[in-house]
């Protein structure tokens, strides 16, 4: 099951409407590893949806490269990314590699928690460089 939940998160990374629809209805997203004194997690689907949306709505381009997909247990995939992008009224630019952990049950994605690099996103899931 592992390489097929590498796809289901290769196929819709970067494409906010197929992203979307492979969330489940009682997803979790956990952003407080990249946001220090953030406390809460984002529970459920149209929670996650709102927040996507507001933090997208931030920036005039937003753009999100994965550079590596890695297999991490049997319902997890990491994913390394880029994100890039310019401030919205500012136009200051921004650039940040950094790493998400997706978990996945019967191809929709259950919980994702985000990390400000790949090391530890790979660490918090077990898999070593």
């Amino acid at each position: 099951m592992s390489q097929e939940n590498v796809e289901v998160v290769r196929d819709f990374f970067g494409d906010t409407s197929r992203f979307f629809d492979v969330l489940d209805e009682e997803v979790e997203l956990d952003i407080r590893p990249m946001t220090p004194g953030y406390q809460g997690i984002i529970h459920g689907k149209e929670a996650v949806i709102e927040f996507w949306r507001d933090y997208s709505d931030t920036w005039d381009e937003l753009v999100f490269e994965p550079i590596e997909f890695r297999e991490a247990g049997e319902d997890q995939v990491v994913v390394i990314h880029d994100q890039r992008g310019r401030g919205k009224g500012s136009g200051a630019p921004f650039e940040l590699r950094s790493g998400t952990i997706f978990r996945l049950r019967a191809g929709s994605v259950v919980k994702m928690k985000f990390f400000p690099n790949g090391e530890a996103a790979l660490e918090a899931a077990g898999v070593r460089e």
